[in-house]
This record gives structure tokens, sequence and C-alpha cells, in this order.
């Protein structure tokens, strides 16, 4: 066991010194701004909100007409024979799960869409950096999962800005 520890603990100290006398390129690119500032992203929101803003107007619509019929439920319990109740209950418990069942069916869709677009979305972020480490001579490029990078590190300006030019065209 001591032979493992010391032979990988050689190897760490024979790659560190290789590394550490190289000239290494580092980037970072913070995923987070790219997602709320590129004109991609804004394009993808406003297409799900035309694609699905009449289903969720209908959920909505239909939101109101189970809050109505609770009301009329709870002001008119105590007046209301046993029958006329318990058909309201059940119209109310039918509504709802209308409701429950529009509103999942919806989910599932805005998700997939969702994920389709954002796929396409990460394979273009993905060229891009590819294409600004090949040109810039970058030898390594991070995201997510790092903890401090400094200022100068930081190149998501320089990748926010074509995916600027790239949406225009």
């Amino acid at each position: 066991m001591k032979k493992i520890v010391t032979a990988a603990f050689f190897v760490l100290i024979v790659c560190g010194n290789a590394i550490a006398s190289s000239d290494l390129k580092i980037g970072f690119v913070s995923v987070e701004k790219l997602l709320t500032q590129a004109p991609q992203v804004e394009a993808v929101n406003a297409s799900m909100k035309e694609r699905f803003g009449d289903k969720k107007d209908e959920l909505v619509k239909l939101e109101g007409e189970i809050k109505s019929m609770q009301e009329n439920y709870t002001r008119n319990e105590l007046v209301m024979t046993e029958d006329k109740l318990t058909e309201l209950k059940t119209k109310l418990y039918n509504k709802v799960q209308v409701f429950k069942q529009k509103e999942k069916v919806l989910g599932q869709e805005v998700a997939t869409v969702r994920n389709q677009e954002l796929a396409v979305l990460q394979k273009s972020v993905r060229d891009i950096i590819d294409s600004i480490a090949k040109k810039d001579n970058y030898d390594l490029i991070l995201s997510d999962g790092v903890v401090f990078a400094s200022e100068k590190l930081d190149i998501t300006d320089v990748v926010l800005e074509q995916m600027k030019k790239d949406f225009k065209k």
C-alpha cells in the first residue's frame, strides 16, 4: 500500500512539474451568465411562450372556474340540499382532475421542448467555445464546478459576444 501511495505521489510531482514548466493558457466560462444574457435564450423563451401560451391561458381559466366553484360551495353549503352539495362536489372534483391532467400534459410538453431547445443551444455554445479555444490557443477552458476564477481567465463575455453575432445572422 505504501508503494502505491509513494508511486502516485511521485507521478503527481512529475506531472505537476511538467504542467508548471509549460505555459498553459486557461480560460473560464460562466454558463449561468450565458443562460441569462444570451439572445438565444430570450428567443427560446419567446418561442415557448408563443407555442404554449394558449394552453397556459386555458389552465388559468380552468383554475379560475375551480376557484369560483369552491367559493360557491363554501358560501352555499349550509343552504343547499344534500343532493345539490354532492353534485357540486362531484363537478368540482372532476374539474380539478381535468385541471391536474392538463397541467401534467402541458408540463411534460414544455419540458420536452425546452430540453430539445437547450440541447441545440448547448451545442452552439460548445462550438463557439471550441472555436475561441482554437483561435486563441487555450489549453483548458473550465465552466461549472469552479469555485474561483480570476477575471483575466474569464472569457464569458467573448463567448457571449460571439453568440450575439451568431444570433443576428
